[in-house]
């Protein structure tokens, strides 16, 4: 992937990287595509970084090559009006893969501030928790395991090289709902000691005393990117937003500094975890 920070908007960056990745899907090369269209291969080169917007007349001409037909063709072509957009939302059925965008965005994050109201965050999640929520969504027995193996993929940012920094700001009820078994939930909790022991993560537990308080009435997901760059991530069960605008960008990290005020802190919430993991061993 082009590094984000070259990027404009998320809808801008995306259909780069559909192009990209389309091409590559088609055993093709800059030289190939651009020797068919008399292009240079930096005109090319740019769109797929995402250094240039893409008119309709050159991406149409790229799906003729890449042989891009249907409803697919008209998505693609639908994006090229939102180029200088900010924000972008997608829906789907719950038992329909997830948004390729958050998959495409997450790994270029320099930062992550996950806050979580009902489930433990996805880069924390053990494969048997993950499948439990998974079975209990609605996914088609079929997708499980793909999706258990992708979300355990996701987690190895946490220990690459430059790893990003990340902040679990998660709601008491999301660590008392019981997914599969007690048991389950006592290696789930025990997982995530683990994980906020990292250098790079820090994790706090907001009491369900506190949350009213604190309006932590829904979950979001903070990315920083390289540059200054930000972008907000809302879920649903059949549709994710993805927010751009500075005003609503400063709106969630203010609330998320608040969450953090209400919630006790790394040692008290470690101590916590470590407490309720017991709970769920003895059950």
């Amino acid at each position: 992937m082009g590094g984000i920070q070259k990027l404009v908007t998320v809808v801008q960056s995306g259909l780069a990287w559909d192009l990209k990745d389309i091409r590559n899907q088609r055993g093709l090369t800059l030289e190939d595509v651009c020797d068919k269209l008399r292009w240079q291969q930096s005109k090319l080169s740019r769109m797929e970084q995402g250094q240039q917007c893409i008119s309709q007349v050159d991406l149409g001409a790229l799906l003729a090559i890449y042989e891009v037909h249907g409803k697919e063709r008209q998505r693609l072509l639908h994006l090229t009006e939102r180029q200088d957009d900010p924000g972008r939302w997608e829906t789907y059925l719950p038992e329909a893969p997830g948004p390729r965008t958050f998959f495409r965005l997450e790994p270029e994050a320099t930062a992550l501030v996950a806050t979580q109201l009902l489930f433990v965050p996805g880069l924390a999640q053990t494969a048997d928790y993950t499948r439990a929520v998974m079975k209990a969504g609605y996914v088609p027995p079929e997708q499980v395991e793909a999706r258990v193996a992708e979300r355990m993929e996701r987690r190895k940012i946490l220990t690459r090289s430059k790893p990003p920094k990340l902040t679990m700001i998660v709601a008491e009820i999301a660590l008392r709902r019981v997914f599969g078994s007690p048991k389950i939930m006592a290696v789930q909790l025990r997982t995530m000691l683990d994980i906020a022991e990292l250098p790079n993560v820090r994790l706090w537990v907001v009491p369900s005393a506190r949350t009213a308080d604190a309006a932590f009435n829904d979950s979001f997901y903070l990315m920083d990117f390289p540059h200054d760059k930000s972008v907000v991530v809302l879920d649903s069960a059949t549709s994710t937003v993805f927010l751009e605008e500075s005003d609503k960008i400063d709106f969630y990290r203010r609330h998320a500094s608040r969450l953090v005020k209400a919630a006790l802190n790394p040692d008290e919430s470690a101590n916590f975890l470590a407490t309720l993991t017991k709970e769920y061993q003895r059950e």
